[in-house]
This record gives C-alpha cells, sequence and structure tokens, in this order.
C-alpha cells in the first residue's frame, strides 16, 4: 500500500511540474518583445526581453516568501524540540516517583488508625472495606 501511495505522490509532484513547465514555457515563447528597463538610482538603461523580469520578479518572490516560511519554521522546529526534552524528563521524573510511592503506600497501609467502636481498623483508600 505504501508503494502505491508513494507512486501516486510522485506522479501528482510530476504532472505539476510539468503543467508549471509548460505555462513558463508558453510566457517566454509569447513575451519574445524587447522592454528598456531604467535603472533608477543609477542613470543607466537594460534593454532585455520582457520574459526575464517577468521570470526574475517570480523567481525572487519565490524565493523571498520560501525563506520566511523556513525562517517561521525554525522557531517551530525548536518549540516542538523544547516539549520532547520536556516530555522526556517529565518521564523519567515519573518513573523515578513512581519507584518511590510503593514506599509511601507501605508506610500508610502499616500504620492504619483503629476505629475505636469496634476494634478494627477503619477504611482508606487503600482497603476497600476488606
Amino acid at each position: 500500500m505504501f508503494s502505491i501511495s508513494h507512486f501516486i505522490s510522485k506522479l501528482f509532484w510530476l504532472m505539476v511540474f510539468l503543467v508549471f513547465s509548460l505555462l513558463i514555457t508558453s510566457l517566454v515563447a509569447s513575451n519574445s518583445q524587447l522592454t528598456t528597463l531604467h535603472l533608477w538610482p543609477i542613470s543607466g538603461q537594460l534593454t532585455i526581453a520582457l520574459w526575464l523580469p517577468i521570470l526574475l520578479a517570480f523567481g525572487t518572490g519565490l524565493i523571498i516568501g520560501a525563506s520566511l516560511i523556513w525562517l517561521r519554521s525554525i522557531a517551530s522546529y525548536r518549540a516542538a524540540r523544547q516539549l520532547q526534552k520536556e516530555k522526556k524528563n517529565n518521564a523519567s521524573e515519573r518513573l523515578t516517583i513512581e519507584d518511590d510511592s510503593h514506599l509511601l503506600f507501605d508506610e500508610t497501609a502499616t500504620n492504619l488508625p483503629f476505629n475505636s467502636e469496634k476494634g478494627k481498623q477503619t477504611q482508606s483508600a487503600f482497603t476497600h472495606g476488606s
């Protein structure tokens, strides 16, 4: 079952890649005329094909967006790692407490107070009326 779902996932991403490649190819083919870019702080001009600034703007936005998502995920991974460490520490502390708790139970079970009316030991949460 894993291999089928893995194959379908790979096939899906291959199809997405092919569609995206066809869109980029059609963009480049339909926008081949030249355009002049004026570089504002510098008094210069640059004449290039129209598809190049379009793809550069798209690529720049893609890289900036991916970087922002990656930077935000670092905090999430750090918090998850901290919770995992705390969970591990709490589990080891719980084992230590559980190991020592039988000593407290033995002390309270042997030192039960007597009932003055009947001469029997009183019922507690540990004896359940036995």
